[in-house]
């Protein structure tokens, strides 16, 4: 019975090191002088007056983000810096990327490379234009449906700052 413990602890450490890995967001911020920071998981209540910074990761998985179909809404103002941490994460020799261009439809012209498992790129860019995007997967195989027809892409909102 004293051997079950230590096997019991050590899966339940392993869960929590898994659902981590595959969340893949984190919070980064300024300075408590520089405002309010808006990520992919929070919307502050009242828009920030100075610019903020928006940090998180994206799993580009198998036609999704993040471990799932689609991809997590990501929030920021006008004016605040979006930094990205993109880790490739697919199966095989698949790739998949990040695109946020005229096609989504948005202002940005914003493409990461394509990225295989295991493969990273930090992309930033100012949040300038106000709006909601999509921002998806721009692969399209030579047959088929393209990653993002297979629903890999999530949206992008772009606030005003008063």
């Amino acid at each position: 019975m004293r051997i079950m413990w230590p096997v019991i602890g050590v899966i339940i450490a392993a869960v929590i090191a898994s659902a981590a890995f595959f969340i893949g967001i984190q919070q980064t911020g300024p300075p408590a002088s520089q405002g309010t920071t808006a990520t992919a998981e929070t919307r502050t209540t009242a828009p920030p007056t100075s610019r903020g910074v928006v940090s998180l990761t994206l799993y580009l998985n198998d036609y999704g983000y993040n471990a799932s179909k689609g991809g997590p809404t990501i929030t920021a103002y006008v004016g605040d810096l979006i930094r990205i941490r993109l880790v490739g994460n697919g199966s095989g020799p698949i790739r998949h990327d990040f695109t946020l261009d005229r096609e989504s439809p948005s202002p940005y012209d914003i493409q990461s490379d394509r990225l295989r498992n295991g493969e990273e790129q930090v992309i930033e860019f100012v949040a300038n234009h106000e709006g909601e995007y999509k921002y998806y997967c721009s692969v399209k195989p030579p047959f088929g449906q393209s990653h993002r027809e297979r629903g890999q892409e999530g949206t992008i909102i772009i606030l005003p700052r008063s």
